[in-house]
């Protein structure tokens, strides 16, 4: 069985292939729409399993903000309130596990960093080193506990490059200058270890990046252990030439590392404070720190919806600017990376033009009028208002002149005397949570001055997933009389 699931592991971490990967797309797309079966009879379909139902919750049971804020970057259908989560980071409102941050040079990064380690890591102060030890489970000595090494994965800050000054090389060395100058300083004498050309030293937090096998000393005798690519750990201290690390998961073994390991500079471990978002695929931290450029090439839905689920308890946003108009720029269907690739294993792609990036039909919606939409059922719509005439706009944004808040309909039209008329699709009633979300947003329309039927119209999946063509043509020409 093939399952779209995020892999996560609570201890041992390996690097996964990445999940925007076009063949593995390619090939889950060729099962959820197939009518072939096998010789057997199996229908293909029963192949494919889906995640229905995010179970992460924060406390008091309320749904995670952060994975309200991460379903616009996923090709599965959102809750039909997932506007709501934009309008709230827009305006500015509380978040239970999520916080925005907005920074516009190198130093402002640095200052919103550490004014995120005080508030989430209990930092008494930004050269606070005892309470930034205790953040990642040193005892109060200061020491790495070789029973309890898990403290690599309480938090973690990821950057979607490595250069830069943004990135995750300066980010780790300006956290390293910042809380270990003391270990750095003692590396300076030519009997203090440290490795590489990040001089790795005493208390750092590194991952591993390359699988090996490797020796470990478990206080008793010496085994040979595989340490995978993407393990995170700490040193924990060094003797006669060597640094030892405990990695995460794995109590009371210390693996040795020495400096002739790193020729030229590089070698088995780097520093781990920030990492890339694509070295996180496949771990959880308890917090993140999420840092987000402008202009940012690398940066697609698939890896920012990485970015948006690695955190168990909070998440932190450090967006370069002054407002999130990148996320929702972001969020649009033709942000995403998968369906960009030229790699076409069942279908064909659609070129918008003749010098443009083809997309793959099956993993993007190119309406007749020329944009992109989420979902086939609005492709549906979009496509019989344009035959029909009818004027549209798609996810306009819809301001609230009495109750506060700013949401993006799925179709929006125009009357003649000015007023607005919106269309909203809804695919999930019979879920719960999708249903009290369009409670609200229904409300949310009613005390804004929206009538239904007369502006506010509504239209859904049957129980299938399927549509009523002719239930849609009736709403659109009835919208399209009154646009007359």
């Amino acid at each position: 069985m093939l399952c779209l699931l995020a892999r996560r592991s609570s201890s041992r971490k390996t690097i996964l292939p990445s999940l925007d990967c076009r063949p593995f797309a390619d090939f889950a797309a060729f099962l959820e729409t197939t009518t072939k079966v096998a010789d057997d009879g199996t229908d293909f379909k029963g192949a494919l399993a889906r995640l229905n139902e995010e179970v992460r919750a924060v406390a008091g049971g309320d749904v995670s903000d952060a994975l309200r804020l991460a379903s616009w970057f996923t090709r599965e259908p959102q809750p039909v309130d997932a506007d709501r989560v934009l309008s709230d980071l827009e305006f500015g409102n509380r978040f239970n596990d999520l916080e925005l941050l907005f920074w516009k040079t190198p130093e402002q990064l640095r200052d919103c960093l550490l004014e995120a380690f005080q508030k989430h890591l209990g930092l008494k102060s930004r050269t606070d080193i005892s309470g930034f030890d205790t953040s990642l489970g040193l005892d109060a000595r200061g020491w790495v506990p070789f029973e309890a090494p898990d403290g690599s994965e309480r938090w973690q800050i990821l950057s979607p490059v490595r250069m830069q000054s943004h990135g995750v090389r300066d980010l780790n060395r300006w956290v390293q200058r910042q809380f270990r100058q003391k270990e750095l300083s003692n590396a300076s004498n030519p009997w203090v270890v440290s490795l590489g050309n990040e001089s790795i030293v005493v208390k750092d937090k590194v991952i591993q990046v390359s699988n090996q096998h490797r020796k470990a000393y478990d206080g008793k005798s010496t085994d040979e252990h595989y340490i995978a690519n993407g393990e995170v750990g700490l040193v924990a201290n060094g003797t006669e030439g060597w640094l030892n690390v405990l990695f995460a998961g794995r109590p009371n073994l210390r693996f040795g590392y020495r400096s002739r390991e790193f020729p030229g500079g590089a070698g088995p471990l780097e520093l781990a404070y920030a990492l890339t978002v694509h070295k996180s695929q496949g771990s959880e931290f308890r917090k993140v720190f999420v840092v987000l450029p402008k202009n940012c090439r690398l940066l697609s839905r698939e890896l920012l919806y990485t970015s948006l689920t690695r955190s168990r308890e909070q998440l932190v946003l450090l967006i370069e600017g002054s407002d999130t108009a990148s996320l929702f720029d972001l969020s649009r269907p033709e942000a995403s990376e998968t369906a960009r690739r030229n790699t076409n294993i069942f279908q064909a792609a659609v070129r918008l033009g003749p010098d443009e990036i083809p997309y793959a039909e099956h993993l993007i919606h190119k309406t007749e009028k020329g944009h992109m939409v989420r979902s086939k059922s609005e492709l549906v719509i979009a496509n019989m208002l344009f035959r029909e005439g009818i004027r549209y706009e798609y996810e306009r944004i819809c301001e609230g002149s009495v109750e506060q808040g700013r949401l993006r309909p799925d179709f929006s039209f125009i009357t003649p005397d000015g007023d607005l008329i919106v269309w909203e699709h809804l695919g999930m009633l019979n879920r719960e949570d999708y249903r009290r979300g369009w409670e609200w947003k229904q409300q949310w329309y009613l005390k804004n001055g929206f009538v239904e039927g007369k502006t506010l119209f509504s239209s859904q999946d049957d129980e299938r997933g399927g549509l009523d063509s002719e239930r849609l043509r009736s709403k659109a020409i009835q919208i399209k009389g009154l646009c007359e």
